[in-house]
């Protein structure tokens, strides 16, 4: 057991144990700009930093990132674009009213009314939603921005949810990722519905 504990204890002070580098899991799908081109529709670049791809159990055509600190708990960020988000008006104003009743629905928040803002995203119009939702039983708070646009004659939208406890701030750096990341998102074809 001393030799192993020797062996390791040297292989730290001398080499330092060089750790393979992270793998890039975008890597094959990086166009030369820096842009990312998935499953075949879309081009964005993805956040820098600690930003993480996350897994999507579902099939369809979304793509998240997630940003987990360890300073408290809840300390999470998370944004995806969404190709189906909740609700069937194609009113923005009324989408986003089907949509926050059933967003984050299992993790019981309870949201503020949102403040909606009209805007243009690549040329389209645009709504942008800016919430505070609180769970009441484990005292966590969300910060969510939500832009609901249009593709094609659908709505889909981008979102973005910050996690903390009750008594801690929420850090606006992680809105400015999102943002860059939704400035930057292209559609690089016409949607399945599009090409009926």
């Amino acid at each position: 057991m001393t030799r192993i504990f020797r062996i390791g204890l040297l292989c730290l002070l001398t080499v330092g144990c060089m750790a393979p580098p992270p793998v890039d899991p975008l890597a094959a799908l990086r166009q030369a700009d820096g842009s990312v081109l998935w499953q075949q529709e879309y081009a964005f670049v993805p956040p820098v930093g600690k930003w993480s791809l996350v897994s999507l159990d579902e099939d369809d055509y979304s793509v998240a990132f997630s940003k987990e600190c360890r300073e408290f708990f809840p300390c999470q960020s998370a944004m995806a674009y969404a190709e189906e988000p909740f609700g069937y008006s194609q009113d923005f104003r009324q989408r986003q009213a089907e949509f926050f009743k059933r967003y984050l629905w299992a993790s019981r928040v309870v949201f503020d009314l949102p403040q909606l803002e009209e805007t243009t995203l690549n040329g389209q119009p645009a709504l942008v939603a800016v919430v505070e939702g609180k769970e009441k039983v484990k005292r966590h708070k969300v910060w969510s921005k939500v832009v609901f646009t249009r593709r094609g004659e659908r709505v889909v939208a981008f979102y973005f949810n910050q996690w903390r406890p009750e008594d801690q701030a929420f850090d606006r750096a992680d809105v400015a990722d999102f943002d860059a990341f939704v400035d930057s998102f292209k559609f690089v074809k016409p949607s399945f519905f599009e090409r009926l």
